[in-house]
């Protein structure tokens, strides 16, 4: 006699063997014993959970010629032992995966009308959601007034798929997984029959591989029979979870590898560690699943602590994302790779909250900013060079690489105290708290944005911008929105026209958009009120001509004084010596006055150097850039 596989062996032939769907037994038991059976059923669920089984006894009890009181076939008659041998006339099974057109339902309804010699016909449609649609519509009256005789049942693994018409002519059961304290007993109960008692680890193998599904437990138990023992899972995926769950790239990388060339098919590999991490994500948040052992649901629990809800759920969604690109994808593993490295450098990145799993003694340090600060070498920094790579568009926004600032320039003495000076390397920085440094640079305080204010932002700015901006106080950071006060003297118009690129040194170091919003210390505008207070004032501009010391005579004056003179020359060969008086005194009037505008020009160009000077002695460093029209 040929070997029979144990899932067809000991297939349920009563309905008190039909395990963990009491629901369903009890309604079909009872309305075969009460006489109460519909004309159409419809049964969904997930693969191996008993549908086609429970047809068949359903079957059965309609035809059995000896049923007993409880509803349940006897197994012995001549209609029985036929449906259990599959030879039976009055049960017709039709897989509409493959008769799924019009010609084969009309067949099929045109030999309903027939008798056979039972009592009643059974017709089971499989997976009845791939019927197409003309085949579907072909079914519909026959399915709602079928012929007296005649009992449909119509089992799927997709319920949504089917028409709601034809859903609403059935009786509608939904089949659910089977949970590990049913299917457990239920494992061992089969191996004892077969022959081959097992102890209680291939047991808690054989239901974990099940996944709640009856018939994927059996194969599996088959599996554990035929090796003489539990085999090398080489679809184990603990070693993976383990290593998400510590963010390891390196170790993550090595798994899937051992997988893959061990024979696993990266879709395959990629399900399972996306189920196991929905078994994390569900004991994490106290829901005990129930295809999960005790000692699964401890571990599960165990895992999700230390890898975070919120590293949970995004590797969920990597796997999910990674999953839905695989039909489209020439190489499977590259893609699963490619949604690994994209998710673990997002958290070795800093965008993600730190493994629970890493103690706080093997933090990665951070700077200022919040980044990551590199590993000195070896296996660490190649984690690190491979995290940095940039994260796949499908999850996440491209981030702004932090680009070190350049070396700050040591500031007046006048201007920063000696404490607040920056250091002159890495190695000399001063400490700053573990808070601050675990901080995110989107969450920095309006204190450490102060502190940083002079060493990374304002020594970035070109010189006219830095002496605007250097003694500015920070007095608030709300979201992406920085307000500072300037120092006493300084225009807020010039500095207004300089807030773009205040912003966008703001924007690389704080890794956002920022907008920079500016208020002075007092009614300060224009480029006439930088001079501070206790500044000596300009000397005066003399305003009286006739007080002014005369200054030697310029060369505009000198070819004016002397036209005259030519004039009174070609006026004496007409005798008019009265006109010549005259002209001369007007033009002694006229170079007076040249001489008074050409000293009040010299005094205000005096006077606006001296600002200059004033302005170039408060804000060293900065360079004074001279328009026409006056402008400064």
């Amino acid at each position: 006699m040929p070997h029979q596989s144990l899932y067809r062996r000991f297939r349920p032939q009563r309905f008190a063997e039909v395990v963990g769907q009491l629901h369903l037994v009890r309604a079909l038991s009872n309305a075969v014993r009460e006489d109460r059976v519909g004309h159409a059923y419809l049964l969904s669920g997930p693969r191996g959970t008993g549908k086609t089984s429970t047809a068949r006894i359903l079957a059965k009890a309609l035809n059995c010629e000896a049923l007993g009181d409880d509803g349940e076939p006897c197994g012995t008659c001549h209609s029985c032992t036929a449906v259990a041998a599959g030879t039976s006339l009055d049960l017709i099974e039709l897989d509409a995966a493959s008769n799924n057109s019009v010609n084969h339902i009309r067949d099929m309804t045109e030999k309903a009308a027939l008798v056979s010699s039972g009592r009643r016909k059974v017709y089971l449609l499989d997976e009845v959601h791939m019927l197409s649609a003309a085949a579907s519509n072909a079914l519909l009256k026959t399915l709602e007034e079928p012929p007296p005789h005649v009992v449909f049942i119509l089992a799927t693994t997709d319920p949504q798929k089917v028409l709601p018409t034809i859903r609403s002519r059935t009786q509608q059961f939904e089949l659910s997984l089977v949970g590990a304290d049913e299917m457990a007993p239920h494992v061992r109960a089969i191996a004892e029959a077969a022959g081959a008692p097992v102890d209680d680890a291939v047991v808690d193998y054989v239901t974990d591989r099940g996944g709640g599904s009856v018939r994927d437990a059996l194969s599996a138990l088959d599996t554990v029979l035929a090796a003489g023992g539990i085999p090398d899972d080489r679809t184990d995926v603990n070693a993976l979870v383990q290593a998400l769950a510590n963010a390891d790239l390196a170790a993550t990388l090595i798994a899937v590898a051992e997988a893959t060339s061990a024979g696993v098919d990266a879709r395959d590999l990629a399900e399972r560690t996306a189920r196991r991490l929905r078994d994390m994500f569900l004991a994490g948040a106290g829901v005990e699943p129930a295809e999960l052992t005790p000692a699964d649901i401890a571990s599960a629990r165990e895992l999700s602590d230390a890898m975070g809800r919120r590293a949970n759920v995004r590797a969920l969604e990597a796997l999910g994302s990674a999953l839905a690109q695989m039909p489209q994808s020439a190489d499977r593993r590259l893609t699963l790779e490619t949604a690994l490295v994209g998710l673990l450098a997002d958290e070795v990145l800093g965008s993600g909250a730190p493994s629970a799993a890493v103690p706080a003694s093997a933090a990665p340090a951070r700077g200022p900013t919040g980044r990551v600060a590199p590993p000195a070498g070896g296996p660490a920094a190649a984690r690190a060079a491979m995290a940095a790579t940039k994260a796949p568009p499908s999850l996440d926004a491209p981030r702004v690489a932090a680009q070190p600032p350049p070396p700050p320039a040591p500031p007046p003495a006048a201007s920063v105290p000696p404490a607040a000076a920056p250091p002159t390397s890495p190695t000399e920085a001063e400490p700053q708290p573990e808070a601050a440094e675990r901080t995110p640079a989107s969450a920095m305080t309006t204190a450490d944005l102060q502190r940083i204010w002079e060493t990374q932002i304002v020594e970035r700015l070109r010189p006219v911008a830095a002496g605007l901006f250097r003694e500015a106080n920070v007095l608030a950071h709300d979201r992406n929105v920085v307000t500072v006060r300037l120092s006493e003297g300084v225009p807020v118009d010039q500095a207004q026209r300089r807030c773009n690129e205040v912003e966008a040194v703001l924007s690389e170091v704080l890794d956002q958009t920022v907008r920079l919003e500016v208020s002075g210390s007092g009614n300060v505008a224009g480029p006439a009120s930088t001079a501070h207070d206790d500044a000596p004032p300009p000397p005066p501009v003399p305003t009286a001509p006739a007080e002014v010391a005369s200054p030697p005579p310029s060369h505009d004056a000198a070819p004016a004084a002397s036209a005259p003179e030519g004039g009174t020359a070609q006026q004496s060969e007409t005798g008019s010596a009265s006109a010549s008086a005259v002209s001369q005194e007007s033009v002694s009037q006229e170079s007076v006055s040249q001489e008074s505008v050409s000293q009040e020009t010299g005094s205000s160009a005096s006077s606006q150097e001296s600002k200059v000077q004033q302005i170039v002695d408060r804000f060293p460093g900065s360079v004074v850039v001279r328009v026409d029209e006056g402008t400064t």
